[in-house]
């Protein structure tokens, strides 16, 4: 008897301590947005974008002029020049698809090097407000397929950010 009253009185608690727990939403996408700095972000991965194909139209131009010259002159070598020449063709097409290839993999890394100081700051302001104001969880709407309740505390973060 004694056992089931504890654990009735057990399963009360419980069941109340997961009803008292507070939950609440961010909109971590519109919070970055707001952030100072967020807008050149964009302009800085498109700056860099512009750089790396920069640098790719320059090899594959490079590699079209040796190519044009290497034909006009393939009459006229010797066969050790012309297989010296022909290595050089193949190098420089291999480095060119190889940098083709790294190029998206460059993109990502730039933008996770430019997204984490900004991403850290929201998290932190999130810890913060959540410690402050008593949530248990802040699940975040972006990724958020449904929801009952729960408060919006998206403004209280931007607060934390000094973001108006």
């Amino acid at each position: 008897m004694k056992k089931a009253l504890l654990l009735l009185v057990a399963a009360v608690c419980f069941v109340t301590a997961s009803f008292a727990q507070k939950y609440g939403h961010v909109n971590s996408n519109e919070i970055f947005l707001a952030m100072p700095g967020a807008d050149t972000l964009q302009t800085t991965l498109q700056n860099y974008q512009s750089e790396l194909e920069a640098e790719y139209n320059a090899m594959v131009s490079e590699f079209q002029a040796k190519y044009e010259k290497f034909n006009k002159e393939a009459g006229t070598m010797s066969s050790t020049v012309r297989a010296f020449r022909e290595k050089e063709l193949t190098d420089a097409q291999e480095r060119i698809s190889a940098f083709e290839q790294s190029l998206q993999d460059m993109m990502q890394e730039k933008q996770l090097e430019l997204m984490t100081p900004f991403q850290d700051k929201i998290i932190e302001a999130i810890k913060a407000v959540a410690k402050e104001n008593g949530y248990a969880y802040i699940f975040d709407t972006k990724v958020l397929l449904y929801s009952e309740g729960g408060e919006d505390v998206s403004k209280l973060v931007k607060a934390k950010l000094g973001i108006k």
